[in-house]
């Protein structure tokens, strides 16, 4: 009886093995997963795309595609394709001449979405505010804000809003694959924060960098921006990075909420298995084997 069961132990433990070996899945690492929204030369978004269309590099190694699904709506109100939208407002850096330009961005936002979709207005510096709520709420928040309230920027400033991104992701995430939307609205010192530089000497605010870019690829957020006035925009910020774009406007904010919303309804999700490489920030590549499209996708994530 005892060689029996020696026998079967040894045999389970032989298709455990194997079974894992067949499979490659790491047992110790979470799937990665990334929404991508593929844009045409329309400027609209792209269907029937399958995996071998996609190309995908972490940390300059190519990495094989294991799920994927692409998103959309069958109806422009499906409630079953809910979308959340979070729009960070900037109190601090807008001048408070800048108020009414500030509200009249964010009630444009609100009214574009469906009923369906899950909009919040949040103030930076309003420690209150959070994504929970109903339409009033958001409409409340936006009559009650204020520019300039918080008169100063300065080194706090950057830690401070990747703070606030860090936790707003948190409380976006989920167990679903919804690609979700950040959208800062304000100065390009809080809206379009940089990169820290990579060096022997960490900036002040390396650690608050690394932990708003880890929340917001584990919860699927895409950081947008939308600067009012005449601004040089520049790549390599906290939007760019995470899958998402900045935008300059003077007048017409229309289309930038239409190109957010889009990006919000329409994407493909791709998963797979990291290498496992210990690094505090991981870069991503996507590449689409189509001419002409634009692909915007996440670039970085933590370990």
């Amino acid at each position: 009886m005892r060689r029996l069961v020696a026998a079967l132990a040894s045999f389970v433990l032989f298709a455990s093995v194997h079974a894992a070996q067949r499979t490659k899945t790491p047992a110790s690492l979470d799937l990665v997963e990334l929404s991508v929204a593929v844009i045409d030369r329309d400027g609209k978004p792209m269907s029937g795309l399958t995996t071998k269309d996609f190309a995908v590099k972490e940390d300059g190694a190519d990495v094989e595609v294991k799920t994927f699904m692409e998103v959309q709506p069958t109806t422009p109100d499906d409630p079953d394709h809910i979308r959340s939208v979070v729009l960070l407002m900037d109190d601090v850096a807008v001048p408070a001449s800048g108020t009414q330009a500030m509200q009249s961005i964010a009630s444009a936002f609100v009214r574009s979405v469906t009923r369906f979709d899950e909009v919040s207005i949040v103030r930076l510096h309003s420690r209150t505010d959070d994504v929970f709520g109903d339409r009033a709420l958001a409409e409340s928040r936006i009559l009650q804000f204020q520019a300039a309230a918080f008169p100063f920027a300065d080194a706090n400033t950057a830690p401070e809003t990747l703070a606030r991104v860090a936790d707003l992701s948190r409380q976006l995430e989920g167990d679903d694959h919804r690609r979700k939307v950040i959208v800062c609205v304000g100065a390009p010192v809080v809206c379009n924060l940089d990169e820290p530089a990579s060096s022997s000497v960490r900036p002040r605010h390396w650690s608050s960098w690394v932990d708003a870019v880890s929340a917001s690829a584990k919860a699927n957020v895409a950081v947008y921006a939308i600067i009012p006035g005449r601004t040089i925009l520049r790549g390599g910020g906290l939007a760019d990075l995470t899958g998402g774009e900045v935008f300059a406007t003077m007048y017409d904010v229309g289309p930038a909420i239409d190109r957010i919303l889009q990006d919000a309804t329409h994407y493909y999700v791709l998963g797979y298995w990291p290498a496992g490489k210990s690094r505090e920030i991981h870069s991503i590549t996507v590449k689409v084997a189509k001419r002409g499209v634009k692909v915007r996708v996440r670039r970085r994530r933590g370990n």
